[in-house]
């Protein structure tokens, strides 16, 4: 869409992101990720997975990464501890100092961490709305902010909003996608990921 000017009032890629548009790890075709609004204070969003065309069941798994940075109360040592994911939940976790080799138990920091696993297996998705451009990927999380960087970048005049301040999301692109010697390659590029 060919227009005059852009102005950018988007702060953060997380408006777009209510529906992240995937490739189906069992079809290969459009799938999406729905983000669950469970709870407005949290800063994790959880999504399920959705595949119209096969109906691929993938399900997204909590594990948790327990660690430990304390001083060592037998020696001088610092003790610095960080377990595998686990699906296992502990209260309590017996490390050992690697200079006095005793043995304590802590109460852990515990940060919560997600896997997406299919027919057993974990698995990473990829953006439907991706392609190499130029030796760079250019993605877009779903056709909204497709639509959002086919306006930036076909714009002749870029403009930051003026009621907003600090960065906004159009600070953060990549260069490639501000330059506008690929303006017409980039456009092209947005019309063959909108037909696919």
């Amino acid at each position: 869409m060919e227009t005059n000017r852009f102005r950018s009032t988007i702060k953060s890629l997380t408006a777009f992101k209510d529906i992240i548009n995937v490739h189906c790890p069992n079809c290969n075709e459009k799938a999406s990720l729905h983000r669950k609004f469970e709870d407005y204070r949290s800063y994790r969003d959880h999504y399920e997975f959705r595949c119209n065309n096969c109906h691929a069941e993938v399900k997204e798994m909590k594990k948790f990464i327990y660690s430990v940075d304390r001083n060592c109360p037998f020696c001088p040592a610092v003790i610095n501890y960080r377990s595998l994911p686990t699906s296992k939940i502990k209260k309590e976790i017996e490390v050992t100092c690697n200079d006095c080799k005793e043995r304590i138990c802590y109460t852990p920091k515990v940060e919560s961490v997600y896997d997406w696993k299919f027919k057993g297996e974990n698995i990473e998705f990829t953006y439907w709305f991706s392609e190499r451009f130029k030796g760079e990927m250019f993605w877009a999380v779903n056709e909204e902010h497709l639509i959002y960087l086919e306006d930036f970048i076909s714009a002749k005049q870029r403009q930051r909003s003026k009621e907003n301040y600090g960065m906004m999301l159009v600070d953060k692109l990549p260069q490639f996608i501000k330059d506008k010697k690929n303006r017409d390659e980039l456009l092209k590029l947005i019309l063959k990921l909108k037909n696919k």
